[in-house]
């Protein structure tokens, strides 16, 4: 007897489930790459370094995350490129010949590395977020600059597919990476900051509060994302791929020059200064010190806490404790209450280690100097003076240094010689108790420049004349001086 076994044949997949399974294996191939892995992790440590030494914003951090997220990209374009490349090498062509797609199948299925670039940018984003805690970025949240960040790694996934499919070489991969790095490099060099909307980073260039048009420029990437798709699914559908990709273009191109002018040339003055306005700060009062913050910034004055209340507490009773008020890149130079003693601070501060240490202690000694009244908000008075010889500049460096011991801290923007030091030092060498009863009884003296106010604590000094007459203002377009000479 005669058996006959008949083989049975698999139907072929329709091109559809074909386009499918050749994605889903794209995507394997993808996402096992040592280029993405080694550039996820290269834009995340690329992230933290950036952000690293200062307190996050928003806007900052946007700023650092869209340049970390450009790092990411270049390594998915080179990703991208050798998964296209790898259908050209030796053997391969001829092996592609026998499976049931062709070219346009396999430049779609792909694509499949886009939606992963999209995922790696949103991985990025959440891992710089999450490694920079315990903080967190202060300021107004623009959703739109965060989805930015999230748009620039498929774009340059794209581009690779793209330059894979024009020219399928190894080294395509990088040196695109180099020409669009020096195309992207030349408008910093040649042309105004204003005109570079077309530049995937959005950067902080205008004054707090001003509303950059981020959802425009989203727009512009995404009509770029678009046209370098339809460039890259070229072998598909050829025709239609010409005219997605030339609709998107026309439609960043208008995005970007809409962007750009909306865009001001110059800062409005007046406006900002309105939006930083002592109405439009969040005020706080902690251990009797008044502190104002920019709206979003209230949970910056935990860290200014930390650096006043150890010299406040060192004032007398009776004594009026400068306000802390914080500004911009503008200031009015004018105190929010006429009369009332005040110090500035501005929207940075250091993050962690010395450079947060540096914060604290710029700000404990400006308030010193503020307490004293050699820094106030009165014009020229943020200039350096000559307090030699006034015993408010020996209490300012009695209170530095009960406040840091040891450490050496000077009054900012003040001259003193070390007939100065010495007094300060002999007041440290005396009980604290008995100096500070000594101060709440002649404060009022202490703060007059002219007086002997700590005679009665053995201190020498001859106070110089003292102006009575505030420094000239200079005139309209002359340089400020570089001294307002002795401090009044």
């Amino acid at each position: 007897m005669t058996i006959t076994i008949e083989r049975t044949e698999r139907p072929a997949p329709s091109p559809r489930m074909a386009t499918i399974a050749l994605g889903r294996a794209e995507a394997r191939r993808v996402w096992r790459s040592p280029f993405l892995w080694t550039g996820l992790v290269l834009s995340i440590v690329s992230g933290l370094a950036w952000s690293w030494t200062r307190l996050p914003t928003w806007e900052t951090f946007h700023e650092n995350s869209g340049m970390a997220a450009v790092v990411l990209a270049a390594a998915l374009l080179i990703t991208a490129q050798m998964a296209v490349a790898r259908d050209h090498r030796a053997q391969t062509v001829e092996t592609m010949r026998t499976m049931p797609t062709g070219p346009g199948r396999r430049s779609l299925g792909q694509l499949a590395v886009v939606p992963i670039a999209a995922l790696a940018g949103l991985v990025l984003y959440a891992a710089i977020l999450l490694l920079l805690l315990p903080t967190w970025p202060v300021g107004r949240f623009e959703p739109w600059a965060a989805v930015v960040v999230v748009v620039i790694p498929p774009i340059g996934a794209a581009i690779g597919l793209a330059a894979g499919r024009l020219l399928p070489a190894a080294v395509t991969g990088p040196l695109a990476v180099v020409a669009i790095f020096l195309a992207l490099s030349v408008p910093f060099v040649f042309v105004d900051s204003a005109d570079i909307s077309f530049w995937p980073v959005t950067f902080v260039e205008w004054d707090f509060g001003y509303r950059y048009p981020h959802g425009w420029h989203l727009l512009y990437l995404a009509g770029l994302l678009v046209s370098v798709v339809a460039l890259a699914s070229w072998p598909a559908a050829r025709r239609a791929s010409v005219a997605i990709a030339a609709v998107s273009v026309v439609f960043a191109g208008y995005a970007v020059q809409h962007e750009a002018a909306i865009t001001p040339d110059f800062i409005d003055t007046e406006a900002a200064l309105r939006r930083t306005a002592p109405e439009m700060l969040d005020c706080r009062v902690h251990a009797e010190v008044r502190y104002c913050a920019l709206p979003g910034y209230a949970p910056w004055i935990e860290y200014w806490r930390d650096a006043v209340e150890p010299v406040a507490a060192l004032l007398p009773p009776g004594a009026r404790r400068p306000s802390i008020r914080q500004i911009a890149a503008m200031d009015d130079m004018k105190p929010m209450t006429p009369g009332y003693p005040e110090m500035i601070i501005s929207d940075s501060w250091g993050r962690i280690g010395g450079w947060a240490e540096d914060s604290r202690r710029r700000m404990a000694r400006d308030y010193v100097s503020a307490g004293i009244g050699i820094l106030t908000r009165e014009p020229m008075t943020w200039l350096p003076c000559d307090a030699s010889g006034q015993h408010r500049t020996v209490v300012g460096l009695w209170m530095l240094g009960r406040a840091a011991p040891g450490e050496g801290w000077t009054l900012p923007r003040t001259r003193y010689g070390q007939a100065e030091i010495q007094a300060a030092e002999s007041l440290l060498a005396m009980p604290q108790d008995r100096v500070a009863s000594y101060l709440a009884e002649h404060w009022s003296e202490v703060l007059d420049p002219s007086s002997t106010a700590l005679a009665g604590l053995g201190v020498t000094l001859t106070p110089p004349p003292i102006p009575t007459e505030p420094p000239a203002l200079p005139a309209d377009g002359t340089m400020a001086p570089e001294d307002r000479g002795v401090c009044t």
